[in-house]
């Protein structure tokens, strides 16, 4: 029975690549890091910062796992500290603990198409070998943790995948769509007024779910220090989910652009090549844009209040 580690098995992305484990024969699955996901049994949690070597290194002390998928990690908005020491500094611990057993081990990065920065529209949809120059602190830390993990040698073997616009049941409200879903369900008189910022941004959605199968295709079939883009290579308007999303709510709402809010924080379009990944471990991304939505605008509905 293969063994799997997950980092990050309290975040967006992490919480679905543990309930994937959880149903997939023949995996005997562990998280590490500072709190235990809910509803996980005690002997399937290792608790460990992922900020300290020493306590990564003593939580792994004879445990020694063929598959880890590292999720951990923090998106904007964060201060530049928080980002380095969360994406860049956990990463380089996790690797040095890892290296430190000295067993075999395929280990998946999750990185960012932040780490891209400006990419010329011509090369769109930009595939692995375009030359990144990340242009913000986020990008930055992300490509520093993907750069040293394609540098290691064996033991280890690293596959890094960069992941574009994750969306899906779970989307969090510092994410437009997240933002939006979570503003249309609060109560409240209506027209709902809803400042938005640019809604002409084009973005590679793809949803968490098939981003957590894809990690999983990576362990096992990606190649050792190799990169791969996962979206769907295709982008859609933010404007497009907004309507999907007010469509869903059936509420009326006054969406106004806000000037305060309009600057852009990423490139005009944005979208994946995935031949590479789709050709090398068969993954392909299943779940449509408008499906992606309805699992988002469910869970918000019907999260607790």
């Amino acid at each position: 029975m293969a063994s799997w580690l997950l980092t990050g098995g309290n975040g967006f992305l992490g919480k679905h690549v543990l309930d994937l484990l959880a149903r997939t024969p023949g995996t005997d699955f562990f998280t590490i890091g500072r709190r235990r996901p809910a509803g996980l049994a005690k002997d399937r949690f290792i608790e460990a910062d992922l900020s300290d070597f020493e306590a990564i290194r003593s939580g792994l002390s004879g445990f020694a796992a063929d598959f880890v998928i590292h999720t951990a990690g923090k998106t904007p908005p964060a201060s530049d500290e928080d980002l380095y020491r969360a994406n860049f500094d956990a990463t380089r611990n996790l690797l040095a603990a890892l290296r430190a057993i000295g067993h075999p081990m395929r280990v998946v990065l999750s990185g960012s198409a932040a780490e891209l920065g400006p990419v010329e529209e011509s090369r769109l949809p930009v595939d692995e070998d375009y030359p990144a120059s990340p242009d913000n602190v986020y990008g930055r830390s992300k490509w520093m943790a993907t750069r040293i993990g394609l540098a290691e040698e064996p033991p280890l073997q690293v596959v890094a995948a960069r992941i574009f616009n994750p969306i899906g049941p779970g989307t969090p409200s510092n994410q437009a769509l997240g933002a939006f879903a979570a503003r249309l369900a609060t109560s409240g008189p209506e027209p709902i007024d809803l400042p938005v910022g640019d809604l002409k941004a084009r973005r590679d959605f793809v949803d968490v779910r098939d981003v957590a199968a894809a990690l999983i295709a990576l362990a096992r079939k990606g190649r050792p220090g190799h990169l791969y883009h996962v979206g769907t290579g295709r982008s859609r308007t933010v404007a497009e989910g907004l309507d999907l999303l007010i469509a869903m709510s059936g509420r009326s709402v006054n969406v106004r652009e806000d000037p305060a809010l309009v600057r852009r924080t990423g490139p005009a379009d944005s979208r994946a090549e995935i031949r590479k990944i789709v050709h090398e471990t068969g993954w392909e991304p299943r779940i449509p844009f408008e499906e992606s939505l309805r699992a988002l605008w469910y869970a918000v509905k019907t999260r607790p209040s």
